[in-house]
């Protein structure tokens, strides 16, 4: 990698590191390497996107990447969970509650068309359900890792490195 500081990667380095590991989901990533890769992928989404609409061909070429970039956001997301010295089992939780809730009101929208204010109390706690588990999932993505090795390996910056997300 090249040198971006003392013996520090660059952001660039950071963004590209995930694509590296492309499915690895053991070790451990810290916030420099999860947030340079999701900022990398949203320029990478708004310029597509921007291409898109001036070719005419609109989302496709912003999806493709998307679907491309998928796995190694899981595989980044995964370790930086586990930076924190958390299962990677977390975002399948959060996640999959979420979608669980939103099929879960679907299906009782479908049966309470006549209770219109039973809908909108359901819509509320499942928005409220929804937002706390987005706030829950972004504070574990800013907490630091664990100082030193944890269940899930050696501390990624090793010993008296310290971490600074946007150097």
């Amino acid at each position: 990698m090249a040198g971006y500081g003392s013996n520090e990667p660059s952001p660039i380095d950071w963004a590209l590191m995930p694509l590296r590991k492309y499915a690895a989901f053991k070790g451990r990533s810290p916030r420099a390497e999860y947030w340079w890769f999701y900022l990398g992928t949203v320029i990478v989404g708004v310029i597509l996107g921007f291409l898109g609409g001036i070719t005419g061909i609109g989302r496709s070429l912003a999806d493709a990447a998307n679907l491309g970039l998928f796995v190694p956001w899981i595989a980044v997301t995964v370790r930086r969970l586990h930076d924190t010295d958390r299962s990677g089992w977390w975002m399948l939780g959060l996640i999959g509650g979420a979608v669980a809730l939103i099929a879960f009101m679907a299906m009782l929208g479908a049966s309470l068309t006549a209770s219109r204010a039973g809908f909108f109390t359901m819509g509320i706690v499942a928005i409220l359900a929804i937002g706390g588990a987005m706030i829950t999932f972004f504070v574990f993505m800013v907490l630091p890792g664990t100082e030193g090795s944890n269940r899930y390996g050696a501390d990624p910056y090793g010993p008296g490195d310290l971490e600074e997300v946007f150097a």
